[in-house]
């Protein structure tokens, strides 16, 4: 149960940039193209690439539609007075055999910009799935192992599942019997027999601290090595990829893609 909910109970602590990340889609559009009464959501300060994935679309109709198409489709999507930069990646694509005459049949009603780019990615998706990032302005398309190759530093809370319920070590060992013994004429005899419960005297070894610090080392060691071996391990240094992870005052420092993160900390949101 501990290991269960320890993704659940992680708190992102700082962000480097403003991301959005879409994590199923691939994508496409294309000729003989269908676009009617497209509705725009409630925009005030809301940043054109949310704004752009989150506008409502009526209907969209396209039969072997090139990718081409669905690039200049998605650029007039964009509210008046804003313009949103659609970057594909056409290199790292062609990897993937996709370039822009790929093409894309799809008929889709009352959705969305964000919608109808997943749907379109996922059609020309093969081995290496296909994906959009938004940073700022500019939205990007490329294939998710060219978007892992772009490592992001997070840093993580940890304190709530670094606490213990410490037991309590040293605890005084009070014989009763020899108490009442030594204690009828209040002499010292009796006192003799008494441990502080302080740990003065002959009580309760000092080195409780360092005992402390060291299961604080292994805990830590713990939560590493778990989330190594079940967070994407093939990311990990230590597994031959390029993401770190470090403790820092009860905070996991990692760098690593942003995939990664959003298995750890959830999707990233713009910020209305």
């Amino acid at each position: 149960m501990r290991r269960f909910s320890l993704l659940a109970m992680i708190v992102v602590l700082s962000t480097t940039q403003l991301v959005v990340a879409q994590n199923r889609g691939r994508e496409a559009v294309g000729r003989k193209s269908i676009v009617s009464n497209t509705r725009s959501v409630r925009t005030a300060k809301m940043n054109p690439v949310r704004q752009l994935l989150l506008r409502r679309i009526d209907r969209v109709e396209w039969e072997e539609a090139p990718l081409s198409d669905v690039v200049e489709w998605l650029k007039a999507q964009s509210a008046e007075g804003q313009h949103v930069n659609v970057v594909p990646k056409w290199r790292a694509l062609e990897i993937e055999s996709i370039d822009q005459d790929s093409v894309v049949t799809l008929q889709l009603n009352d959705t969305t910009v964000a919608q109808v780019l997943d749907e379109v990615l996922d059609q020309l998706s093969d081995l290496d799935p296909l994906r959009y990032r938004a940073i700022d302005n500019k939205l990007k398309i490329s294939t998710l192992s060219d978007f892992d190759r772009q490592l992001f530093t997070r840093i993580y809370d940890i304190q709530d599942i670094m606490f213990e319920v410490r037991n309590f070590r040293g605890a005084p060992e009070i014989d009763l019997n020899q108490q009442q013994q030594g204690g009828g004429g209040g002499g010292s005899g009796g006192q003799q027999n008494v441990q502080s419960i302080f740990g003065s005297g002959g009580g309760g070894g000092g080195n409780d601290d360092n005992d402390d610090d060291d299961e604080d080392d292994e805990r830590e060691t713990e939560i590493m090595e778990w989330i190594r071996a079940t967070v994407n391990p093939d990311s990990w240094l230590e597994n031959g990829g390029l993401g770190t992870m470090d403790v820092f005052n009860r905070n996991l420092v990692i760098r690593n893609s942003l995939s990664v993160h959003e298995l750890l900390g959830g999707p990233f949101r713009f910020d209305e």
